[in-house]
């Protein structure tokens, strides 16, 4: 791509109206089939496992070290009346603007520097809100979409998928907790006990693929501290749950009631595949999330030619050209599914845990209510003022 059809970013999603556009962007399409391609590239790897990385990675890696000594060297101000966020946040943050561009273009190929003007505002957003001294799951994108633009720039390759997950992204996190422990970050737009974590999704989506197979470890395994302590080092799942056990105190189903009820889940396929149906619901499809997100030549706001050709196919030959297209019939949704997971939906009134891989049919839920109760009658409808 010529450096002359780069372009800075810009936020393209202003209201509620703009979230359509978005679904049905190039953005939206390319960036999940991204996650996804990474996501297959773990499937079974352990963290710890062996792969090469490319002068290029080792480079990357080192950049992030150094943002990581930036943070041990600026002293915190005082906090004595704030619980959240310290002020020398944004000492860091100043830094990391400033010096964004010069960190980014000692990493990236000669040929690739024209870019830089569209790349670091991900960059620079991918590391917590200055103003806010927050940071939450959509700054966390910021920093996905940096290497998705990357690897569409041909800077990464395919090839390189398990150490994008494994050593660059799994860097990063580390970056990102020691900014949130120091600075005391307030989580972004966090639901507490109804999110699956204050400040990351992804490593949970990556981790539980790396689970996939695992004969030692079952779902149900995290909820027991010493198992997680025993084999964080393998997944960065198991990775997340022990930073959420070091950093939480209290039982561990009422601060992290997702984590929880996800560990009913039979195995690690299914709790990978309900993990991007959850992040899509609960970051991609968010407004007040991707509100946030910026567009360029790279990360398109332009609608998927993909999303174009299904349209067209669901409009009839006999269709008037003058008049709305006619909606698609949507296929029916698979028997069984019960929201992001498949649960068994429990027989007895009292059973408070599921352990069975075995699901109740839709259309058996539905014949428990067919025949009214026999005491069961309309209320006569109200007399006239």
């Amino acid at each position: 791509m010529a450096s002359e059809s780069y372009k800075v970013p810009e936020k393209m999603i202003k209201n509620v109206f703009d979230l359509n556009p978005w679904y049905f962007s190039k953005a939206y399409e390319e960036y999940l089939a991204f996650l996804h391609r990474l996501n297959d590239s773990v499937v079974g790897v352990h963290t710890t496992a062996d792969m090469r990385c490319s002068d290029l990675v080792i480079d990357f890696i080192d950049m992030l070290d150094t943002l990581e000594k930036w943070i041990d060297e600026i002293p915190l101000e005082d906090t004595s009346e704030q619980r959240f966020g310290n002020k020398a946040y944004r000492r860091f943050y100043e830094r990391l603007c400033k010096e964004a561009t010069e960190l980014l273009s000692r990493v990236l190929p000669p040929n690739t520097q024209g870019a830089l003007i569209e790349l670091v505002p991900y960059f620079t957003e991918a590391f917590g809100n200055a103003t806010r001294i927050d940071y939450g799951s959509g700054h966390e994108a910021n920093f996905l979409i940096l290497l998705f633009c990357l690897q569409k720039m041909h800077v990464f390759t395919d090839n390189d998928n398990q150490v994008l997950v494994l050593r660059i992204f799994h860097k990063y996190l580390r970056v990102c907790r020691h900014l949130q422990m120091k600075f005391k970050m307030e989580p972004a737009g966090s639901r507490g006990v109804h999110a699956i974590d204050d400040f990351q999704f992804a490593p949970f989506i990556f981790g539980s693929a790396q689970l996939i197979g695992s004969k030692n470890l079952v779902p149900d395994s995290y909820l027991k501290e010493t198992v997680v302590e025993a084999n964080a080092h393998l997944s960065l799942f198991l990775d997340c749950v022990k930073f959420i056990n070091q950093t939480k105190t209290g039982p561990f189903h009422e601060h992290s009631n997702q984590l929880w009820n996800i560990s009913a889940v039979p195995h690690w396929k299914k709790v990978n595949s309900g993990m991007f149906k959850m992040y899509e619901g609960e970051v991609l499809k968010k407004f007040p999330v991707v509100q946030h997100m910026m567009f360029g030549s790279l990360f398109s706001f332009d609608r998927s030619e993909t999303m174009k050709e299904s349209t067209e196919d669901c409009i009839p030959a006999s269709h008037d050209p003058s008049m709305p297209p006619i909606a698609c019939q949507m296929p029916q949704r698979a028997p069984a599914q019960h929201g992001m997971f498949s649960f068994q939906i429990p027989s007895v009134a009292n059973t408070s845990t599921v352990r069975s891989s075995s699901v109740v049919e839709s259309g058996d839920l539905r014949n428990l209510h067919k025949e009214k109760h026999p005491e069961e009658h309309c209320p006569p409808p109200m007399a006239e003022p």
